[in-house]
């Protein structure tokens, strides 16, 4: 009986000693496998660094203005060339203060004929 045991407990071991062995491996590879992302992920940082060097390059005031002098003949707005609110509003449409007087004194009107005439 001491030798079934014996070999039961030895097989026990084996069988012990490969399940470890094999959680070795995979950690192993595990690791590797971070360590591959992180060069990844690094490399990725750079690039972003890099695109937004780039960017901040692209939209630099000064050299805008330099393309836009060469590219176009645009000056700066004059205060002749800004429009006030209510030109503003005249403009797209809404009536003047002037009309908006003439439409009260309207309505007024109306509604003092229209109570003329209900008396």
């Amino acid at each position: 009986m001491i030798r079934i045991t014996m070999i039961f407990l030895c097989f026990i071991l084996a069988a012990a000693a490969a399940g470890r062995y094999q959680a070795e491996v995979r950690v192993k590879e595990k690791n590797e496998q971070l360590r591959t992302l992180d060069r990844l992920k690094m490399k990725e940082i750079a690039e972003i660094k890099l695109l937004r060097a780039e960017i901040a390059y692209l939209e630099s005031p000064n050299r805008l203005a330099v393309i836009a002098e060469k590219a176009t003949t645009l000056k700066p707005l004059t205060g002749a060339q800004l429009l006030t609110a209510d030109d503003f509003a005249v403009a797209f449409g809404a009536p003047t203060q002037q009309e908006q007087a003439d439409q009260k004194d309207n309505f007024v009107k109306e509604v003092m004929a229209v109570a003329e005439v209900s008396l």
